[in-house]
């Protein structure tokens, strides 16, 4: 893997195919990533907040400790994409209606985004503060939840099944519900 920092980066993220590079440390705040095609790459301690990613395909990418802010990535193209989380702040961000199967979100920030109607069925979000994320209608068959924090799932309007959840955090499902626990 080719590593990129911000002193090269330029000449590589104006290509259209973008394949088998490490970015470290690159600011690419509302940079236009549109109709680009990443393939085997890692993008590690940058900022990829607000940027366009239209019509982008992230096949096989490593988010690495990266801050992720006002992302829409139900306008990636998601047929040919998969990615994974580790470390990352991914607020305010949309991932309605997608099926990420397989996806994890290890160790992340993931504040105040939308899983509205989305799958999510064997998905990691081990060790998650999920405060104020929304989850309606997810399909969260075999996802992990252990040790996630600040969430709100409503069990009444959402999927569980074969879906771990820590025993501290279980009760938390229980709140939805008009019954007294001693």
């Amino acid at each position: 893997m080719i590593e990129i920092n911000k002193n090269n980066c330029l000449a590589i993220i104006n290509q259209e195919e973008i394949q088998n590079i490490n970015f470290r440390w690159i600011d690419f705040v509302w940079y236009d990533f549109s109709k680009k095609n990443f393939a085997d790459c890692r993008f590690e301690n940058c900022n990829l907040s607000n940027i366009n990613i239209k019509n982008t395909t992230f096949n096989n990418i490593e988010f690495l400790k990266t801050k992720i802010v006002w992302l829409n990535f139900t306008e990636i193209n998601i047929f040919l994409s998969h990615f994974n989380f580790y470390k990352c702040n991914i607020s305010f961000s949309y991932f309605m209606w997608m099926k990420l199967k397989n996806i994890s979100f290890k160790e992340s920030i993931v504040k105040e985004s939308d899983f509205t109607n989305t799958n999510l069925e064997n998905s990691d979000f081990t060790n998650c503060d999920l405060e104020k994320t929304i989850f309606m209608n997810t399909n969260l068959f075999k996802a992990n939840l252990i040790w996630a924090y600040n969430f709100l799932i409503d069990p009444r309007i959402n999927k569980f099944k074969k879906t771990k959840f820590s025993h501290e955090n279980a009760n938390l499902l229980l709140n939805y519900f008009d019954i007294i626990i001693d």
